[in-house]
């Protein structure tokens, strides 16, 4: 069950991470209460994409050495609820903007989130990243990782403008 839930979690203590997931989710969706009609296929394509990519890879990147192992469940949820729906809302929102912006608040919002993760689970928890050192390093790093979302997802939705009906570029 550690390797499921992390070592010593219930889950009680995922509740308080989805109440933190909901909060934000609230907050950046208050500008943006619906999806774009035209935008919804964006919507669905980038919360797939992001949440097969993510999930996949934060494993392959903990068996590289390059990342923290991430309970199952705590991987799960990040990539499908934070990832999958909550920043792509946030980036259906900001597309538009620059990408200065974009990457602040993704940066931002994630630093948040992971800094909830490692409080509330223990996750998010290694001693450096590279050459960075420190006990918020590796967050921090993570979070600059997460600040690329948008620039990443531009060339997804290129790709997958390529393959599905209705993609939108603009």
């Amino acid at each position: 069950m550690d390797t499921f839930l992390g070592a010593g979690n219930t889950w009680c203590d995922y509740l308080g991470v989805i109440v933190i997931y909901t909060l934000l989710f609230v907050c950046i969706r208050a500008p943006w209460p619906t999806i774009e009609l035209n935008w919804r296929v964006n919507f669905r394509v980038l919360a797939i994409c992001w949440f097969i990519m993510m999930f996949t890879g934060n494993y392959l990147f903990y068996l590289l050495g390059v990342m923290s192992f991430l309970p199952w469940f705590n991987n799960l949820l990040h990539t499908s609820l934070w990832i999958g729906i909550v920043l792509t809302w946030l980036y259906h929102g900001v597309h538009k903007h620059s990408l200065i912006e974009q990457f602040i608040l993704f940066a931002g919002y994630s630093f948040i989130v992971k800094m909830a993760e490692s409080m509330m689970l223990g996750s998010w928890m290694k001693e450096s990243f590279y050459f960075f050192h420190g006990r918020y390093a590796y967050l921090i790093a993570m979070s600059i990782v997460d600040g690329f979302y948008p620039l990443i997802s531009i060339f997804v939705l290129r790709i997958a403008k390529k393959f599905v009906r209705g993609v939108v570029i603009d």
